[in-house]
């Protein structure tokens, strides 16, 4: 057998671990959260943990709660501005693997000009070198499966298409991941 292997992402693994995000580097001073819209993660206090890890750690923050199930380019482009606008330096991926997808996505178009697709190779994608490195990620997950925390690829929706294509790169993998099983 012969492979080879390429992580650069520092993984916070065990119960707890959310609540040690304060101690680490974070890669910027503002983040855009990225996260969907739905109740549960308000609901069960773990955007109130990562807010208050976030003043701990001197960082301020916006927040995008507008990613569905299968994120889409227009959401992914929506979050882009969001970011640019508020003047993010980093992004927070927080949730299951459509918010952290979500979040790579946006770090690579908040960067960028264009269209999102203009870096796809498949499909009806352009398949462009990215010229500028995305921002960087911070992935948080709150379900088990896709291991996108750990990985530099995404996969989103182009809506006028219907076309879901996967994308990555060396330089989207998260330069942190926090896998706490409390968040599960």
């Amino acid at each position: 057998m012969h492979f080879n292997y390429y992580i650069p992402t520092r993984l916070l693994f065990g119960a707890g671990k959310l609540q040690e995000l304060h101690k680490q580097t974070l890669p910027g001073k503002k983040a855009l959260i990225v996260m969907s819209g739905g109740r549960s993660l308000r609901a069960n206090g773990t955007l109130a943990a990562l807010e208050d890890e976030l003043a701990k750690a001197g960082a301020e923050y916006v927040l995008y709660d507008k990613i569905t199930p299968n994120p889409t380019k227009s959401e992914v482009m929506a979050g882009a501005a969001m970011a640019r606008e508020h003047g993010c330096d980093f992004v927070i991926g927080l949730g299951g693997g459509s918010s952290i997808d979500a979040g790579k996505a946006i770090a690579v178009m908040a960067a960028n000009p264009g269209d999102f697709w203009d870096y796809i190779s498949g499909g009806s994608g352009k398949g462009k070198p990215v010229p500028n490195d995305p921002l960087p990620i911070v992935a948080i997950t709150t379900t088990a499966g896709t291991g996108t925390e750990a990985d530099p690829w995404m996969v989103v929706t182009k809506e006028e298409t219907n076309e879901k294509i996967g994308f990555g790169y060396d330089k989207t993998y998260p330069v942190l991941s926090v896998i706490d099983p409390a968040l599960m």
